[in-house]
């Protein structure tokens, strides 16, 4: 907010610059108070969270990596990596050695313009399968897992126009995952699995505005999941909430956070009291906030706390080895990933550790990259057209 300006006795009260003389003077003046204030007030800035993470490796992807993701692709108890590269219109999988460095990525074409991925088990033979849209083909890409790394050829699951996110979930609890898919034009369609890879169509619903992310959970406590979007646009925004009765039916149940302008939205436990808690980024004055779930199914008002210019993508762990779970954000506008720990009493700690990155870093995961136990970050720069990867180096009490 921006102060008023008082009129000084004799001055114009239209600010104006003061005569050369009465400038000095009025300068010297306010150096001596300062010179005076400052000792007594023995004012001290508090210090940013340890500088935890260490940059260990940059890999070469395709261009513009607007999305990332972290799992274990073949199985050999390392992390790996799943790039969405859309202006090449492909995706990278990255091979974790194990030690903090990665293979050469392996880089496939895929349909036009891919900006999510997903890591799971859609046939339920415990090997990972990989799920991915394409903005371009109005298509989510279903490919089946063979083991090792490798992939059975893409299955295409039409949806509605220019898919966005891809959220799973058990919608109608028969055991087999079902993806809930958001629609550029205000929707989101529901797809029920069959358990072995196939899907069928479900139900579609309004949402209001587009929704770049969500979070499926059971957020009421009745024992069925129910879907969470943030949903944005110019006009209107909030994080829509949408309960399921166990069928893989839905209905909208209320709003939170109206007018933040949600961006990305992740689902934890951020205060140990057992229920699902909600953070996102938001396009508004570069705000994070902070959604803690009541017992009664309802969220208490939301926490603001500060990212760094531009926060966009985000994780939540365990990474400075206290009890509180903390968050990394990606810095869009800043080239940066800022890192936000938690105080004693679980509140958000200003300021943040900042970590320099290539240019404009719109996608960042988190996984034990070095199998140490310890949440590392990698953090997806698109217009270097490079995945960076930071090791965690806290000490583990």
């Amino acid at each position: 907010m921006q102060a008023s300006a008082h009129k000084i006795p004799g001055l114009p009260r239209k600010p104006g610059r003061l005569p050369g003389s009465l400038r000095e003077l009025s300068l010297q003046v306010l150096a001596g108070c300062l010179t005076v204030l400052l000792p007594a007030c023995d004012v001290k800035m508090p210090e940013p969270p340890p500088d935890i993470f260490h940059k260990s490796q940059v890999v070469p992807v395709g261009q513009g990596p607007g999305y990332l993701t972290a799992g274990d692709l073949n199985q050999d108890g390392f992390d790996d990596l799943v790039v969405c590269n859309s202006k090449s219109h492909s995706i990278s999988l990255i091979f974790g050695k194990g030690d903090g460095t990665f293979e050469t990525p392996v880089t496939e074409k895929t349909p036009l313009e891919p900006s999510f991925a997903l890591i799971a088990d859609l046939n339920r033979d415990q090997i990972p399968d990989l799920v991915y849209n394409s903005r371009g083909a109005d298509a989510i890409l279903t490919r089946l897992g063979r083991g090792e790394g490798r992939f059975l050829p893409a299955m295409h699951l039409k949806t509605g126009k220019v898919p966005l996110a891809v959220i799973p979930g058990d919608f109608n609890q028969d055991g087999a995952l079902d993806l809930a898919v958001t629609l550029t034009f205000n929707k989101v369609q529901i797809f029920l699995g069959a358990g072995d890879g196939t899907f069928k169509p479900g139900d579609t619903y309004q949402t209001g505005s587009r929704s770049l992310s969500g979070v499926a959970g059971d957020f009421n406590r009745d024992g069925h999941p129910d879907l969470a979007l943030a949903v944005s646009s110019n006009t209107s925004s909030s994080i829509r909430l949408y309960s399921g009765d166990g069928t893989g039916t839905f209905h909208q149940t209320g709003r939170i956070g109206l007018n933040i302008r949600p961006l990305v939205l992740v689902k934890r436990d951020m205060n140990a009291d057992g229920l699902d808690d909600l953070v996102c980024s938001t396009a508004i004055q570069d705000n994070l906030y902070a959604f803690f779930a009541r017992p009664d199914g309802s969220f208490a008002e939301p926490v603001a706390f500060s990212g760094g210019g531009g926060p966009l993508s985000l994780a939540v762990e365990l990474f400075d080895g206290d009890r509180w779970p903390d968050v990394v954000v990606a810095n869009s506008r800043s080239s940066s990933f800022s890192l936000i720990t938690r105080n004693r009493d679980g509140g958000f700690y200003f300021p943040t550790r900042d970590y320099v990155t290539g240019g404009t870093p719109l996608a960042l995961a988190s996984g034990d990259f070095n199998a140490d136990g310890k949440r590392d970050v990698a953090v997806a720069s698109s217009t270097d057209a490079t995945v960076e990867i930071f090791l965690n180096q806290t000490r583990l009490p």
